[in-house]
């Protein structure tokens, strides 16, 4: 290749901006392309470049299987050992990194014949000025007839609509917001912090500069306060929140500027583990449990095939249609690193090198309320499919209650939590995989269900003041089918 490795990173780096922009033309689109594969020099500033302005992908909550990111994210291009350091803007920049390895190896292995393709084509935007987003992802999307494809990473105008009936897009936000559609879909860009979603499934993260973006639905305005939340659009219109982390605004359609009467004037507060439906009335009224499949899809692990769900639905007695505290169901998601509460970011793992009970892995369990540790007179009940084992996970630091010994047995084996930094417990910090960060243990006891029913399950009760000290926590739950 010509020129010094500075001239050469320069240039790619001023084809790649002019790429995001969208105004990147033919003959420069050729010169990227020919840069790009015939020097490693130049694909490693590529790459580095869409690492920085690409960062709010992430691995959380099921979006990437984070073992295997963190994994790929330890070698370079090359297979040397890098530090990985945990935490959100490396966990970020992991998947970022990996989304543009995936892109460039387009380059690498595709004949020489085809490299004209390779690139996303520099759409005709509006203008420049109107670009606010760029397309970061697309997964087995289908889109509808007469909907024109937009290639990985191009950039996005307002006014510009998606409408596919099927896979996966999506898009980072030049203001900081990262969105997922999940399809059948169609949504409009309507600002650089607003889309319109019609019909379809969605996911935002969005870091402290995205603050105040919003999704607009026909029943309502979901204002995002440094968050990571998913909403869901029937085809009648009617809306469904979940918050799985920070916190959001949800109003009616068109907010306030919009009320015609002093009851339409409404904002309701949803923070983490919250869900609400608006109804097409414009009802707002407590989502009760929800699957975390449908708003991040999880791989199987390796040897399990897909399966129906065995847990259906869950319900308790503590809260009324007003309240918002909101069950998670997640088929085959039991592994390494899964989340254990909806209101707490601590994770199950297993005690040692062996990771978790070979028979737990990939069951179907709930996410509870961590804050139901304090109610006694709590009584849970699990919709269950098909003839079943459950499991109850038990902290070893409280007295099992009377329903559990009369109801459940002991098997003997034992599951870890891995527990996220807390006002109680500043100092711990999460970490990947197996025995690395066991915080707390617990007993894990079984139950035969013959049949398909509900099965009821009861409250805890708390260590004495002194035992407190060491913490405690609610207990897990999971089905296998037999």
């Amino acid at each position: 290749m010509n020129g010094s490795n500075g001239d050469v990173e320069t240039q790619v780096i001023r084809l790649a901006i002019r790429q995001l922009d969208g105004v990147l033309s033919e003959d420069e689109r050729l010169e990227l392309v020919e840069l790009l594969k015939t020097g490693a020099q130049a694909r490693r500033a590529y790459l580095a470049h869409m690492q920085e302005t690409a960062s709010l992908r992430w691995i959380f909550s099921g979006h990437c299987d984070r073992q295997r990111a963190l994994s790929l994210a330890e070698k370079d291009l090359h297979g040397s050992k890098v530090a990985v350091r945990r935490g959100l803007v490396a966990t970020l920049a992991v998947c970022a990194s990996i989304a543009c390895v995936a892109v460039a190896l387009q380059w690498f292995s595709h004949p020489a014949g085809d490299s004209s393709t390779m690139i996303a084509d520099a759409p005709k935007p509006h203008s420049v000025k109107d670009n606010v987003a760029t397309v970061s992802a697309v997964n087995d999307v289908q889109w509808r007839h007469g909907t024109k494809t937009p290639p990985l990473l191009s950039r996005v105008a307002i006014g510009q609509t998606f409408d596919f009936t099927a896979g996966t897009l999506e898009l980072t936000f030049d203001t900081g917001a990262l969105v997922k559609i999940f399809g059948p879909a169609k949504f409009e860009v309507t600002s650089a912090k607003t889309i319109l979603c019609h019909r379809g499934r969605a996911t935002t993260l969005v870091g402290k500069t995205g603050k105040g973006f919003t999704i607009d639905t026909p029943k309502a305005r979901i204002v995002d306060l440094g968050t990571e939340f998913g909403v869901n659009i029937s085809p009648q219109g009617d809306t469904q929140v979940v918050v799985f982390q920070g916190s959001v605004d949800l109003m009616k359609a068109g907010g306030p500027a919009t009320a015609t009467t002093a009851a339409d004037n409404w904002t309701r507060r949803l923070v983490q583990g919250d869900a609400m439906t608006l109804n097409q009335a414009g009802v707002a009224q407590r989502l009760v449990a929800v699957q975390r499949g449908d708003f991040f899809p999880l791989a199987l692990p390796a040897g399990l095939g897909d399966a129906a769900p065995v847990i259906l639905d869950v319900r308790d007695n503590m809260r009324d249609e007003a309240g918002a505290k909101c069950y998670q169901i997640v088929h085959q998601g039991l592994r390494e690193d899964a989340p254990c509460f909806v209101d707490r970011g601590h994770e199950w793992n297993g005690l040692d090198e062996h990771g978790l009970p070979r028979f737990l892995l990939g069951a179907d369990y709930i996410m509870p309320f961590n804050s139901d540790k304090f109610i006694g007179d709590l009584q849970v009940d699990v919709k269950i499919s098909r003839p079943a084992i459950c499991y109850v996970f038990f902290d070893d630091n409280m007295s099992p209650p009377e329903w559990l010994l009369k109801n459940f047995k002991k098997t003997g084996y034992h599951i870890g939590m891995d527990s996220a930094p807390t006002i109680w417990h500043k100092d711990h910090v999460l970490a990947a995989g197996p025995a690395k960060s066991i915080d707390f243990t617990f007993s894990i006891w079984s139950r035969d269900i013959p049949k398909r029913g509900v099965i009821t399950l009861g409250g805890v009760d708390p260590p004495e003041a002194g035992a407190r000290s060491r913490g405690f926590n609610m207990y897990g739950i999971a089905v296998v089918a037999k």
